[in-house]
């Protein structure tokens, strides 16, 4: 048997995957992954919510650096 067979059944993608081929705990942040992106899709976002992100990131990190990292020595 291969590791990976994929089958498309109308409106089904059905993956058989053979478990002696693929670690388990990968398998299970896959299908996470997986889940997470659907939701995404489903919820409208595009890639401008990364923009968006990386300022909220950037300003915090300004805002709030060095007071966070202030007992990490450089």
């Amino acid at each position: 048997m291969d590791n990976l067979i994929i089958e498309n059944k109308g409106d089904q993608i059905i993956l058989k995957l053979n478990k002696n081929g693929f670690d388990e705990n990968y398998l299970i942040s896959l299908v996470k992954r997986l889940e997470i992106e659907s939701f995404a899709k489903k919820s409208g976002f595009n890639s401008s919510i990364l923009k968006i992100s990386e300022e909220i990131n950037q300003d915090w990190w300004n805002e709030n650096g060095e007071e966070f990292l202030k007992d990490v020595k450089r």
